[in-house]
């Protein structure tokens, strides 16, 4: 009976322990509403785990349970849903949940045997954690630790199961199976479903980290405004050797500071991010360079290819309209292509596409320019550039 005791407080501090650092982290981050729910469920955890040890023989004992054991499965629902973006439970399922968790309050107080007492506290528990589990097994691409966190919440949920009827055990009080020792109920099946509890909240904290981790990295390397590559994300890229051809083309919008002064910097800020949605689908590494210089990265395109695309961007940029902009002012951007051969310095590349952009600007704006070193511009693009 000293080594069960042992384990069950072993358990018991681990899932405080993971409670109270879930809790710290939410606080110091100011966010993760996941870590928030993972931390009150665990707390309840250390709570009943405490109740069960100390007080589950009284009518006080039973009344916590009551409430906590669902409380606890909601709580881990909760967290799920916002670790793996299912958004929060439905109110049907939760309004469910808090009518069978009351209806087990009032079999409390009549004569009913314990069996029947516990059982809507149960379903309670299954109903709301079983909704979730679900909604996570119906989710399109799960990542590993999902499809950890979906195997370990039916495991959860098959104990859950197992245990209706054996719950009054936990309280020391008689169930249909009387052969049942309580010592080895203890040992064996509430110390497993806390092995299983404890194992799904470090899978929750796993997740909820590698989010956390790819969120501030996905800050750390995309623009606030416009989503493309911010410079220093862009200027890893091409700090390498090419490892094959392409080009780089570098675009700057035209007279970008009238438009500021003239309608102020919510609209300027309305025609980055137009330009910004434009080069994205273009090119899948487009990075903002400056106030308003853009960047596109190429690889694997044709000269040929990078100036049509630019030609392209200039096109849709020109025609495009703003409603607070006069109807006879139209926008503009000017850009410079330089192509690249596989080995070479694409940091050169980018260098002579910015000289070939400052060409376009001298030479009237709203045009192509080509690196001296690239081919000559086709007579096509020359004209419709003109």
């Amino acid at each position: 009976m000293a080594i069960a005791v042992d384990l069950h407080l072993m358990i018991l501090g681990l899932i405080f322990g993971l409670g109270l650092v879930s809790l710290l982290v939410h606080f110091s981050l100011g966010r993760g509403q996941a870590l928030g729910w993972l931390a009150s469920g665990l707390l309840c955890v250390a709570v009943e785990l405490l109740v069960l040890r100390y007080g589950a023989r009284s009518q006080l004992g039973a009344a916590s349970l009551a409430m906590l054991v669902p409380a606890i499965y909601f709580c881990s629902s909760q967290a799920v849903r916002h670790a793996t973006g299912l958004g929060p439970t439905s109110r049907r399922v939760t309004i469910g949940m808090i009518a069978l968790a009351a209806l087990s309050l009032l079999l409390l107080a009549t004569s009913l045997p314990p069996t029947l007492q516990y059982v809507p506290l149960q379903l309670a528990s299954i109903f709301v954690f079983l909704d979730t589990t679900l909604a996570l097994a119906r989710k399109h691409q799960r990542t590993p630790l999902e499809h950890g966190l979906l195997v370990l919440g039916f495991l959860v949920l098959a104990g859950v199961i197992v245990r209706v009827p054996l719950f009054p055990a936990m309280l020391g009080q008689p169930t249909p199976w009387a052969p049942l020792d309580a010592v080895l109920f203890e040992r064996v099946f509430i110390q497993s479903m806390g092995v299983l509890n404890a194992g799904l909240a470090i899978l929750l904290v796993a997740r909820i980290v590698t989010t956390v981790i790819a969120d501030y990295r996905h800050s750390s390397e995309r623009d606030g405004l416009t989503e493309l590559l911010n410079r220093r994300a862009f200027d890893a890229l091409v700090d390498t050797p090419a490892t094959a051809r392409g080009a780089i083309v570098m675009c700057d919008i035209d007279r970008f500071k009238a438009i500021n002064d003239s309608y102020g910097h919510h609209v300027g800020d309305e025609v980055i991010r137009s330009f910004a949605g434009m080069l994205s689908l273009h090119c899948d590494h487009a990075g903002r360079v400056g106030g308003e210089e853009f960047a596109l990265l190429l690889l694997d395109s044709s000269h040929e290819e990078a100036v049509a695309q630019a030609e392209a961007v200039r096109r849709a940029f020109n025609r495009l309209s703003h409603p607070a902009i006069e109807p006879g002012t139209r926008l503009s951007a000017s850009f410079g292509v330089a192509a690249f051969e596989a080995g070479s310095r694409i940091r050169d590349a980018m260098r002579s596409a910015d000289r070939a952009l400052y060409s376009a600007k001298r030479n009237g704006r709203n045009r192509v320019a080509v690196a001296e070193e690239a081919a000559p511009l086709p007579e096509a693009v020359l004209s419709a550039a003109a």
